[in-house]
């Protein structure tokens, strides 16, 4: 295989002087490989290291091939979705894979118009320029459907070219020929499968334990060592002051043997104690060593639901956009078809645990703006066509937190803990000793949540949630474990299995579906 990208010493430093990774040295050829790593580790910064969106602070990158890549987030305009595909140059070379990711989608309609996983189907087709181009793909099924994932997964089987794939998508990592793990200790590299690679990571976190407990147990029998050595020299000491006392021995031999016993004494303390930090200072590099991912380790209070409290409840409802148009006598002729196919009839009550299915565009997101907007709810809609509706939709009245594909409750221009204190009854000391729960800790607590990458602003947005003083009762999550690294989805995972209250889902993720015990569903 050919070396499509060579960096040689790189190194990369915020304006702010914060280093993020130094001394990475790597080789990417024609295959499909996955970086993985925790949010904030810099994956997404060398991405576009590679690429040559950003210049590395130290060392070089070489690219025998062009290199494109494909952002987590890219606000769409107001042009058309052919005008988008046209400027971007897809229609020079089409293929199946576009044709699949375009299915039933009006080429006419404007971009700003989709939903969030239209738009990253629309993206995806518009992706690539040249059959050959080496590809990082940033979360690439982030919003897709069942149908919008199976075409990334084909085209990854089948394209000719170098991938980078940061995902946490656990299917689409299944297709990884070799891991790069970026962690707190550099940049590692795996030439495994990702079935390989857990099983390595597992037995090396096996290793590192058995050490990290060998040079506690090390510590602990020093210390005691020391303390069963003083605790003779103080018997010895005890002797020899009694014979002084009562006599027995000459002034100056017990003054002298109680001077030498102090110096004994003295020697025992320092070079035990020497001992005693030896293993300590071992048992911490070995911790260090583990290039542990950190992990979110909030603890949820429990609030019950009643059995019979109202969630949510439809009766025949339906809703449809209808588009602006010049002439106020054509109105009727462009109005939408009625959104859901079947009117949708569901009464939710109690402590349920729903998720919401249905393919891009079908109407998910939509119906949880229009089930809690009257709640004042800041979901994301980027849709500006008027709606109109039939039937009844009610929301129950419960203490209700949202969190939306953008967590649209976060103010970008705030930092995360002035977001968290516009919210919350605690004061600055204990916000800040709270955020560390959620990983965001001393310097950290400052940052602009603008600067922030897609996994920290959900932290964010949960710190915001549960500091808030006002523990919900009813969780609502559109797409959360999008940009979410996998040890943070397996502690959201546990988080929403401890939680009492009730539960509405929007995910794409079978596995993480499974994971958190959903009950029922609702197919729109």
């Amino acid at each position: 295989m050919t070396a499509s990208v060579v960096a040689s010493g790189v190194a990369f430093v915020h304006a702010n002087g914060r280093k993020l990774f130094t001394n990475l040295n790597f080789k990417l050829e024609t295959k499909l490989y996955s970086l993985v790593g925790p949010n904030g580790v810099g994956k997404t910064t060398l991405a576009k290291l590679i690429v040559g969106i950003l210049e590395p602070s130290a060392g070089s990158i070489r690219r025998s091939t062009s290199a494109l890549y494909f952002e987590q987030r890219v606000n769409p305009l107001g042009e058309s979705i052919d005008a988008y595909l046209t400027r971007l140059g897809a229609y020079d070379e089409w293929s199946a894979f576009r044709e699949k990711l375009l299915e039933g989608l009006d080429l006419e309609a404007p971009c700003s118009s989709l939903s969030g996983g239209q738009w990253m189907r629309v993206r995806l087709a518009a992706l690539l320029s040249s059959p050959s181009a080496f590809l990082i793909l940033d979360e690439p099924t982030n919003d897709l459907d069942r149908e919008g994932r199976s075409a990334i997964t084909d085209f990854l089987r089948t394209y000719e070219g170098g991938v980078l794939l940061i995902s946490h998508d656990r299917e689409l990592l299944e297709l990884s020929e070799s891991v790069l793990e970026l962690s707190n200790q550099g940049l590692a590299l795996y030439g495994l499968s990702w079935a390989e690679y857990l099983g390595e990571k597992d037995r090396e976190r096996s290793r590192l334990g058995l050490t990290l407990e060998t040079a506690r147990r090390d510590r602990d029998a020093v210390t005691a060592s020391r303390h069963e050595a003083l605790e003779r020299q103080e018997k010895r000491n005890r002797r020899g002051r009694a014979d002084g006392a009562s006599g027995s021995l000459p002034k100056i031999l017990a003054g002298g043997r109680k001077r030498r016993a102090q110096i004994t004494t003295g020697k025992v303390e320092a070079s035990t104690l020497q001992r005693a930090n030896v293993a300590v200072t071992e048992a911490y590099e070995a911790y260090q060593a583990q290039k542990i991912d950190p992990v979110m380790y909030a603890e949820l209070e429990q609030i019950g639901v009643p059995s019979q409290k109202l969630v949510a409840e439809a009766i025949d409802f339906n809703a449809k956009y209808k588009t602006r148009t010049a002439n106020a006598a054509d109105a009727d002729s462009t109005r939408r078809e009625w959104l859901y196919r079947k009117d949708l009839n569901f009464a939710w009550r109690g402590p349920i645990r729903v998720a919401i299915r249905g393919a891009n565009g079908s109407g998910k997101s939509t119906l949880l703006k229009l089930l809690f907007e009257q709640r004042r709810a800041r979901l994301e809609s980027t849709r500006t066509l008027e709606l109109e509706t039939r039937g009844l939709l009610k929301a129950g009245d419960l203490q209700t937190m949202i969190l939306d594909q953008r967590c649209a409750q976060l103010d970008d221009d705030l930092s995360v803990l002035e977001n968290v204190n516009a919210s919350s009854r605690l004061g600055e000391t204990e916000i800040r000793n709270s955020l560390a729960r959620f990983l965001f800790t001393k310097d950290s607590v400052f940052q602009k949540v603008r600067d922030l990458s897609g996994g920290e602003r959900l932290r964010a947005a949960l710190a915001k949630g549960f500091l808030s003083g006002k523990f919900p009762e009813l969780l609502i999550l559109d797409e959360p474990t999008n940009n979410l690294d996998l040890r943070n989805i397996e502690f959201l995972e546990n988080l929403l299995k401890s939680f009492s209250g009730a539960l509405i889902v929007i995910s794409h993720d079978e596995v993480f579906l499974e994971n958190i015990g959903i009950e029922t569903e609702l197919r729109v």
